[in-house]
Order: structure tokens, then sequence, then C-alpha cells
């Protein structure tokens, strides 16, 4: 029965019987006298009962009329209520934002400020910012947006890139006054490696930009935590491929060496995904052109 109450006819009623009157109530709808005469008739005989005496000149509520106009009177209000608040909700700038990330110096030193400089225009936005290391799904893990390294599959989302960010292959040098240091990509697989989530490392020759090569690398130690890639790096503990912010102070201070010269790590695209949906709260779409812009005014 619930399921097969028509909520046009409830109001068709409700209205009528607020102004007693089937022209009035289809005045006050914009529709038609017959038209609102044949939705509370339709009504009463999905329910089985008569809510109106009709004569020539009035009409009157029965007492099942006066049950049903008072319940549903005060919920149509609570409904109309809930809908502006709903629309209120939506356009306000504030509530809650779920953002997921890549940690590490990705969310730490570039995406942390731009966080904090947002709270900072909106201080009523609450974000919550996780820095989970697995691939999360925004729709199953329930997060707003998310910002994701490498290419993207997904067609279920609206990705826009944030930055291109630049790789290098470094090891400490007494790691390379042991094993001595690699001439190609394909001698890293006679060395220790530690490796993140890719296994696979692209190259590009610096000589010959469009030839590209790939090694399958044997990860002596395999961690998605960049810091523990960098601090087993600088324990000589073996090979890694991370992003240059990710160690440029070790690199500028010597404590970890760039090797490879002749080839050029493939560049990995960091980029900013979120829903498809049509009608996103103006909180979540502050904070995705705000994002969008930190990061283009970063790269220029």
């Amino acid at each position: 029965m619930l399921d097969s109450l028509p909520l046009a006819d409830i109001r068709a009623f409700v209205m009528t019987a607020d102004h007693g009157s089937f022209t009035r109530a289809a005045e006050t709808l914009g529709v038609s006298r017959s038209q609102v005469s044949k939705q509370v008739t339709a009504l009463e005989k999905l329910l089985g009962v008569t809510l109106m005496q009709r004569s020539t000149r009035s009409l009157r509520l029965t007492e099942s009329g006066h049950l049903l106009h008072a319940q549903c009177r005060s919920a149509l209000g609570d409904m109309a209520q809930i809908v502006t608040l709903v629309r209120e909700e939506r356009n306000a700038m504030r509530g809650r934002i779920r953002l997921n990330s890549v940690g590490g110096p990705i969310g730490e030193r570039l995406l942390g400020p731009a966080v904090h400089a947002f709270m900072q225009a909106w201080p009523e936005v609450e974000i919550e910012l996780d820095f989970s290391s697995h691939r999360v799904n925004l729709i199953r893990d329930d997060f707003d947006i998310a910002l994701r390294m490498g290419a993207l599959e997904d067609a279920d989302f609206i990705a826009r890139p944030l930055a291109t960010l630049s790789y290098v292959v470094v090891a400490s040098p007494d790691y390379l006054s042991r094993h001595g240091s690699p001439q190609t990509p394909g001698g890293l697989q006679a060395h220790r490696c530690l490796v993140g989530s890719v296994a696979r490392w692209s190259f590009r020759a610096r000589h010959d930009p469009k030839s590209e090569t790939q090694v399958d690398i044997s990860a002596q130690l395999q961690c998605r935590n960049g810091h523990v890639l960098v601090s087993g790096a600088l324990a000589g503990n073996g090979i890694i491929r991370v992003p240059r912010l990710y160690c440029d102070d070790a690199i500028a201070s010597g404590k970890l060496k760039e090797i490879l010269q002749d080839w050029q790590p493939a560049d990995v695209p960091l980029s900013l995904i979120y829903h498809r949906e049509r009608h996103r709260p103006l909180r979540t779409m502050r904070l995705i052109d705000h994002l969008v812009t930190w990061f283009d005014e970063r790269n220029a």
C-alpha cells in the first residue's frame, strides 16, 4: 500500500481540505478543478474510504478525511522543511568533505598546504584527510575526492590533472661502492632494489626521447611507503625509484646519488578524481576548483 501511495494525490487532497474547495485548491496547485477532483477520488478509491462528502455548494471531511488530513498536512510540512534543509546544505559552505590521497611528501608537502589554505578561506568546512596507502574506491570507501598517481582506467569518475611527477633512480654512495652502478635499465635486474607499488620500471633514453624500455624488478624490499624506501636507500640497502621530491634534499647533500644518467625514468601524472554525480555540494565543488588552481599556479 505504501509503495503505491501517490504523493501528488495526497497533496491535492490536503490542499482541497485546507481551502474547503476544489476550485481554490486547483488555483493554488496551478491545475484544473477537474484534475484535483479526480486526484481526490483516485485517493479514496485506493484507500477504500470516503474522505469528503460533496455537494454542489460545499464539501465536508469525513472522520477518515479529518484523520488523514491532520497527519498528511503535518507530514507534507515536514517534507517541505527537509527539502529546504537539503537544498540549503548543498549550497552552504559548511559540512564535511572526505579526501583521500597518497601520503608522504605528496600528501604532506603538496596537498597539506593546499588544504590548509582552503580551510582558512572556508572555516566552517570540515576536511577529513586520509592518507591510506591502498587504492581506495570512491563509492565503496565513501570518499568525495581522491588524489591518484599513475594511469587512470576507471571511467566511473571524473579526472582532473594536477601535476606531473618527475622520478629519479638513486642509491647511496656506500651501496654503489660495494655493488657498482648499473649502466642500463636492464642492469637493474642484477642489483638489490627496493620497490613501491610498481615493480615494472619504465625509462626513456635521454638521447632519444621517443625510445622507451621497461624492466621487471625483483624486489629485495617491497613497501608502499616512500619514507621507508628512501631510508632504505640511505642505509645502503639498495636502489630505489621515487618521485624526486621524496629525496631532493638527500641528493643535494650527496647522501643519495642519481644513477643511469643516460636514461630518464618515466614521469607519472598526479590526478584529482571525483564522482560523476550531477548535483555536487557547493563545498566539494569549491575544494575541487581550489586544488586545481593551487597546483596549476605552482606548476607554472
